[in-house]
């Protein structure tokens, strides 16, 4: 993800945080207004998976190759960087626990 991304949805994150429940609420009510034109089912009715699938198909035709190869790359893009701080995380988590240990060997 986009730094310019990041920096936008901690930016939502944080506004949200400091909203009322009436806020909150309407916020949600402003973002139905203009979220599809009223061609979505954000009011109540509930879509099949029928429905969703041929949404999602015809989705799909409307892009070019190109399109689709970019949404490929961005995907695997993605998962690489997913991966990776999984594995900084995992081992961040092997140095502390080495350290723990050391400092308990000692007591």
């Amino acid at each position: 993800m986009g730094k310019m991304k990041e920096m936008f949805i901690q930016q939502m994150d944080e506004e949200m945080s400091n909203m009322s429940d009436a806020e909150y609420q309407d916020w949600l009510n402003s973002q139905k207004d203009d979220c599809c034109g009223g061609d979505c089912h954000c009011e109540g009715e509930s879509v099949t998976q029928k429905e969703s699938q041929a949404n999602y198909d015809a989705w799909w035709a409307n892009l070019t190759d190109e399109q689709k190869q970019q949404l490929y790359e961005e995907q695997e893009s993605y998962e690489k960087e997913r991966m990776e701080r999984e594995m900084d995380i995992e081992d961040r988590m092997d140095i502390e626990d080495e350290m723990n240990h050391d400092l308990s060997f000692g007591k």
